[in-house]
């Protein structure tokens, strides 16, 4: 994945806690190649290669490189629960006494594109 990141750009694989930082023409690149079917840049082959150790084959850019927009939220790391609500139990807690039983699994698929589109390229749940 190719990706605005606040003020930079970042190559990003799943599954890899580390990405790759690449100038802003090279996602821009990126970018447009993904849109009309360009080959894979020699650069983008060996950034690949160094960084997970990932060989590239040959073909289109939009085949093997998702490009994220950039989001005008400017947003890039989220947290969200995902369990059945308060216990009650906090000493500090001046909400008092509430009911939530969670979201549904619509609602949980909601707030995950919700946090997509708002520029989130990590969550932790």
């Amino acid at each position: 994945m190719a990706s605005p990141f606040l003020a930079q750009h970042l190559l990003l694989q799943p599954g890899r806690a580390v990405g790759v930082r690449i100038p802003g023409i090279h996602y821009e690149e990126l970018r447009a190649a993904s849109h009309v079917g360009d080959p894979l840049s020699a650069w983008l082959v060996d950034a690949a290669r160094q960084a997970w150790g990932t060989e590239l084959p040959d073909g289109p850019v939009g085949d093997f490189v998702l490009v994220r927009e950039r989001s005008p939220y400017g947003y890039a790391k989220a947290s969200w629960e995902i369990n059945l609500g308060c216990d009650y139990d906090c000493e500090f807690c001046y909400l008092g006494e509430k009911r939530f039983e969670g979201l549904d699994w619509t609602g949980k698929q909601q707030l995950l594109r919700t946090m997509r589109d708002a520029g989130v390229r990590a969550a932790r749940h």
